[in-house]
């Protein structure tokens, strides 16, 4: 099933050598500069909404997220069409380093008491989302922050958050994120969706 998904690739600047061998069913977008995560994921839902896809599915690209799952958030999605679907992992699992785990928790306690939805896991990115309504990710948040500021926007458009169970899977990737740089990052996302 997940084969029969139309697939698309955004590269963000990538410098670490990216290859792929069959450029004809992938629909491949690059930013010739990296811009962070978020730029990239709104050019991704920007040219999936003109081609006419009503959702799309996200996952990180290093490897934390089993593609074999797409058939359950699809079968979510088909049920709340109009929701979005995000990951859920176990933040109890020994294998998620504890600054991730602690960093995760906060930040999923403070969108969960912004929004007046229960936030189970603020930073995943395995998500499926409806492409109904581009407000959604018009957003000024260019990096990680553009994962946070969906469930403000999300929240504001009175769209639903069903949490579907994935596994938590950390090998030796380095993590792109940076402890207080980031933490100010969001502590401006934060604020910002006073205003949104």
């Amino acid at each position: 099933m997940v084969s029969q998904c139309p697939l698309m690739v955004i590269d963000d600047g990538s410098s670490d050598g990216l290859q792929i061998d069959d450029l004809s069913e992938i629909h491949y977008l690059n930013h010739e500069a990296n811009r962070g995560k978020g730029a990239a994921l709104k050019t991704g839902f920007n040219s999936a909404k003109e081609t006419g896809f009503t959702h799309a599915i996200t996952l990180d690209a290093d490897g934390q997220h089993d593609p074999d799952m797409i058939p359950d958030f699809l079968a979510k999605s088909n049920l709340n069409p109009f929701s979005m679907i995000v990951g859920r992992r176990d933040l109890r699992d020994r294998s998620m380093p504890f600054h991730r785990k602690l960093s995760n928790q906060i930040t999923s306690l403070i969108l969960s008491l912004r929004t007046g939805q229960l936030i189970r896991d603020a930073q995943v990115g395995y998500r499926c989302y409806p492409l109904y309504d581009s407000r959604l990710w018009d957003s000024d948040e260019e990096g990680f922050q553009f994962e946070s500021d969906i469930f403000f926007r999300a929240n504001k458009l009175k769209m639903n958050f069903v949490w579907q169970k994935i596994p938590v899977i950390y090998g030796d990737e380095a993590s792109h994120m940076k402890l207080v740089r980031d933490t100010m990052r969001f502590v401006r996302t934060f604020a910002r969706s006073f205003a949104c």
